[in-house]
């Protein structure tokens, strides 16, 4: 993780969520730019990539087309072979009380993939650690802010992430009411998954 990054704290506890991701098949498809984190070294395979940086940047529009229980999923990458993806969602915190902005990390489902020598099998399991960040008005330049940060053993069909990744009500994330969000960078919001494979003990 880059050290000029910060984490973000919070009084509140939040364990990562485990999810299904049968509904969301449907969900439409958003650009991702995706990159290795040491440029100095060759670009490995998409095959080969065990930790990539992920940037989903949404625009106050789109987030705003979420509410009340939207999904807005990202164009597939792949890490060590296996195909995954981000899901932006807005969805009830895990109390319940209210409406707030999620993100979620899935391992699709790869029936179409021919089977390669060497290549993992699709129903194999792999742990990924990842950390969630985002910019804000709030840092400096290009600078992200660790929101959650943890690991998670994927199966396809399955995901793991936050309902609440920004730790506000989803009106205070919007600016609703008058008020002025810090999330929202010339209009835009950016958001970093940091995901690395973990190797096996």
């Amino acid at each position: 993780m880059a050290s000029k990054d910060q984490t973000a704290s919070s009084s509140e506890t939040t364990t990562a969520v485990a999810d299904d991701t049968s509904s969301q098949q449907d969900a439409p498809l958003h650009p991702l730019q995706v990159t290795s984190p040491d440029s100095s070294l060759p670009s490995p395979s998409p095959r080969q990539r065990r930790c990539v940086a992920a940037y989903m940047d949404l625009t106050r529009e789109e987030c705003g087309r979420l509410f009340p229980s939207g999904r807005l999923r990202s164009q597939p990458l792949r890490l060590a072979g296996r195909p995954f993806y981000l899901t932006a969602r807005c969805n009830m915190d895990q109390r319940d009380t209210f409406r707030c902005f999620g993100l979620f990390l899935a391992m699709e489902v790869d029936d179409e993939e021919e089977e390669e020598e060497g290549s993992p099998s699709p129903a194999a399991s792999v742990t990924v650690e990842y950390d969630f960040a985002a910019r804000t008005r709030q840092q400096s330049g290009d600078e992200f802010v660790s929101m959650y940060k943890g690991h998670y053993t994927f199966a396809a069909g399955k995901s793991c992430g936050y309902r609440n990744l920004l730790g506000t009500p989803w009106a205070s994330f919007m600016g609703d009411g008058g008020g002025d969000s810090v999330f929202f960078i010339d209009g835009v919001l950016h958001l970093r998954a940091e995901l690395c494979v973990k190797e096996d003990a």
